[in-house]
């Protein structure tokens, strides 16, 4: 009997194609122009205006859908002649029409633009090993000192992702996509993508335009903060860090979520009735205290004096930071509008403390006011001890300073950062960052600052 196997017709295979051989490279590589390249903007179709399955035209940087026959980006490809895309969603890159995938170490820093990882040994050396990069246009900067573009009145938002990028918890945290992978919010994911690109050493260039994190906010907050729209910082980080917090599963209970792990603290209010603070008894029967969590501590700025000098120049006031805090020394009492008296203490402090300095105010006229008046704190060795019960030492270090110019209806923000790798101070508005001394921040019109505790990291 015959062998069954001799009977069978002999297989043919197919003959390779030129990009399925072995050592084969793109030709259309060359044609790659980096610094058109711009991931920072919604990724949605420059001809449809979809957002799924998008390619980036790697030769001019437009937005298309699709890589089939009859799609945007294979049309494009044949009537431009440009052959190189790239997945936006994956970073995978195609060279159109054949159709093939181009798997290229020279692409390797275009897909480390787009979605910028970090391992934890790089992320340990943030703060003690400063990392010089340099742009495809041949300019300089520090991963981690990254101008923000203001699209539209929202330099509010950018001195705040600026102060935050500072924390390095929160900052650490989102460095590390598998720490929040299963959260579907688009306001952590932005947020996160943003912190990313900022300490990134693989952007092509040293600002990144927060155009994503804008949109998110914009959904999230249902419109309460818009491109076009200047807002105040303090009401953006408030909402910021409750809306992260949430998005992230926290809950009331402490340390359920990085924000609250970073930044809660908790203050004791006592509050006395009116009729038992106008008689001024001792009986403390009538007070009431409670233990209320916070992110933030707010202290009020004497109201500035309206003299001039000799040369009829109106006079800036000033007055130190530890006069303001001694609305948490538990024994300064504070009147309210319906004239109860509260007293504040401190009962935990956080590791990375926040201050806002209330500087806005609307007089009866409804018409927003700002007080002038400079608060003169120390860069380093904040000792808050004097304000929590028990009294113990705690010294606090600057690590952002939030500061308002102008007047309250027109002016803009900037931030001072310290780059602990380099132990340096920063000015940094919107795009542009420069060096500046550490005693020049403190007699600024300092409005939010976050600062860190010896205990933190």
């Amino acid at each position: 009997m015959a062998d069954p196997s001799q009977s069978q017709p002999p297989s043919r295979k197919r003959p390779l194609r030129p990009w399925e051989e072995q050592g084969f490279r793109c030709p259309f590589l060359d044609t790659i122009n980096r610094s058109v390249l711009d991931f920072d903007f919604e990724k949605a179709c420059s001809v449809t205006g979809h957002n799924f399955n998008v390619y980036a035209c790697l030769v001019c940087g437009k937005y298309f859908q699709g890589r089939g026959k009859h799609t945007q980006a294979y049309t494009h490809s044949l009537q431009e002649a440009h052959h190189v895309y790239m997945n936006l969603g994956d970073g995978r890159v195609y060279c159109l029409p054949d159709g093939y995938e181009v798997v290229d170490s020279s692409l390797s820093d275009i897909q480390n633009m787009l979605a910028p990882a970090f391992s934890k040994p790089m992320v340990s050396t943030l703060d003690t090993v400063p990392v010089y990069s340099r742009g495809v246009d041949g300019s300089d900067y520090m991963p981690g000192l990254i101008g923000l573009n203001n699209i539209k009145n929202t330099d509010y938002v950018n001195v705040v992702v600026q102060a935050l990028a500072r924390v390095p918890p929160i900052r650490n945290f989102f460095l590390l996509p598998a720490n929040y992978a299963h959260i579907r919010s688009a306001l952590v994911v932005e947020f996160g993508a943003l912190v990313r690109k900022m300490w990134s050493p693989f952007n092509f260039k040293g600002q990144v335009s927060p155009h994503e994190l804008l949109q998110a906010i914009m959904h999230a907050s249902t419109n309460k903060f818009k491109i076009g729209e200047q807002a105040d910082p303090m009401d953006f980080l408030a909402w910021l860090l409750n809306a992260l917090h949430t998005a992230l599963g926290g809950t009331r209970k402490p340390g359920s979520s990085v924000i609250h792990r970073a930044l809660q603290g908790t203050v004791q209010v006592t509050t006395r009735p009116a009729q038992t603070a106008d008689a001024e008894s001792d009986d403390d029967s009538m007070s009431v205290t409670k233990t209320t969590p916070f992110l933030y501590l707010t202290v009020d700025v004497p109201a500035a004096p309206l003299f001039k000098d000799a040369l009829e120049r109106n006079i800036i006031p000033q007055v130190p930071l530890v006069a303001c805090l001694t609305k948490f020394d538990g024994v300064t009492e504070q009147e309210m509008m319906n004239g109860d008296k509260r007293q504040y203490v401190i009962t935990q402090l956080p590791k990375y403390l926040v201050v806002h300095i209330k500087r806005f105010s609307q007089n009866t006229q409804h018409f927003a006011e700002k007080n002038p008046t400079i608060v003169n704190f120390p860069v380093r060795n904040l000792e808050m001890g004097s304000y929590t019960s028990p009294p113990t030492s705690r010294k606090y270090h600057l690590m952002a300073s939030l500061q308002h110019d102008g007047t309250a209806e027109a002016g803009q923000y900037r931030a001072f950062v310290h780059f602990r790798a380099n132990d340096q101070w920063y000015e940094v508005q919107d795009l542009h960052v420069n060096g500046v001394h550490p005693q020049l921040i403190s007699v600024s019109e300092s409005y939010i600052q976050v600062w860190r505790s010896d205990e933190g990291s």
